[in-house]
């Protein structure tokens, strides 16, 4: 990016842009899934991720560049949920923990290779040839999608009854936002992923530098292992749930776990370096419960309105993302930076708040009844 000489506020642009189109696609792109069906909806969605890839990479201007990762981040925005919905037909209520563990683990993995792996990709292709063999890539994989996914098993349509007006299919948004339960789960679903975040996606490489004087590479070790761990996780809560026949009781233990572990990280003093990824790694353990907060959100909801449901839900999560971000460098941004580095004070406070609003939800998450895991489909 060095060549066009962008500014630290359009690099900012640029990091934020496919987080705001992402986020604000959701709910009417449940709509769309609910309306039409997750693989006509995934298969145009990727493929105009493919489009914003080559905006990317063909971009000679800044302004291009930011129209480019907000047309990806349009393209992306039913990639999981759409996959969802489809587990929602395919798959009874008890199993739909693990597909959708087994799918968030599979992004993770993408995560994974968006990091060493594409930055050497970054030196052979270049940015704007790494671009363009993601936007084939992408096209390839929608091509897939379809070619090789239905909507329904066969013999049992995606629509059930007659197929809902637009109109109608607008309305099914208030119908979702009315349901008293989702409302009580929605704290916890914008606080659960965005406190994860705030270390993983932020502020954890400069605390363990600032704090315990852990090098980048030392840090990034740690990270990585939360990072595997929050994957291992996901796949443990949805082994779990089943076998528990409740879900209420893990999220409530998780997060819980969650925000005991912050309030450790906000009175640790410096320490050793295998103690920092202990308990790193059990906080990406106990905070991987969002993935069980998606499977109560599939089963708050009739299948007509999974779509919606769940990108109600998304639109939380990331927002919940953003806004605990934007808390945190309100809070980190009071002290007073000493020699390059924030006193452990900074960091001591952020984790406060955190384990604070992860407190409050978890209290208001205890009011929600726990779904019914042999249910076909609630009325």
């Amino acid at each position: 990016m060095a060549e066009m000489g962008l500014s630290a506020g359009m690099l900012g642009l640029l990091g934020s842009t496919y987080f705001i189109v992402f986020a604000v696609a959701q709910v009417p792109c449940g709509v769309l899934l609910d309306h039409y069906g997750p693989r006509l909806i995934n298969t145009t969605l990727l493929m105009i991720a493919a489009a914003g890839a080559v905006i990317f990479a063909s971009a000679t201007e800044p302004i291009m560049l930011a129209i480019g990762r907000g047309v990806i981040g349009l393209g992306c925005a039913t990639c999981f949920m759409g996959t969802l919905v489809v587990f929602s037909r395919w798959f009874p209520p008890r199993r739909f923990p693990l597909m959708a563990a087994i799918a968030s683990g599979v992004g993770g993995g993408g995560a994974l290779v968006a990091t060493t792996p594409l930055a050497i990709t970054a030196e052979w292709l270049g940015w704007r040839g790494t671009f363009l063999f993601v936007s084939a890539i992408t096209a390839l994989v929608a091509i897939m999608v379809w070619l090789l996914v239905r909507n329904a098993p066969p013999g049992k349509p995606f629509h059930e009854g007659p197929r809902e007006t637009f109109t109608s299919a607008l309305r099914g948004v208030g119908e979702v936002a009315r349901n008293r339960q989702l409302r009580l789960l929605l704290p916890l679903n914008t606080v659960s992923y965005g406190s994860i975040m705030v270390v993983l996606g932020l502020w954890g490489a400069p605390y363990l530098r600032d704090v315990h004087g852990l090098n980048t590479v030392g840090a990034a070790d740690i990270l990585m292992a939360m990072a595997l761990s929050s994957m291992v996780g996901g796949l443990a809560y949805a082994w779990l749930a089943p076998r528990l026949g409740s879900i209420k009781t893990l999220v409530l233990a998780g997060g819980s776990a969650t925000a005991a572990i912050f309030v450790v990280f906000a009175i640790l003093p410096p320490t050793d370096h295998y103690l920092l990824l202990l308990l790193l790694s059990l906080l990406g353990l106990a905070g991987s419960y969002p993935i069980l907060i998606v499977s109560h959100v599939r089963m708050l909801a009739p299948k007509r309105l999974v779509g919606r449901a769940l990108t109600l839900s998304n639109l939380f999560s990331f927002g919940g993302v953003g806004l605990l971000q934007l808390l945190s460098g309100w809070v980190i941004g009071f002290f007073t930076v000493t020699n390059g580095a924030r006193p452990p004070s900074a960091y001591s406070a952020l984790f406060w708040c955190v384990a604070g609003l992860a407190a409050v939800a978890v209290l208001i998450y205890v009011w929600i009844q726990d779904p019914d895991l042999e249910m076909t489909d609630p009325a």
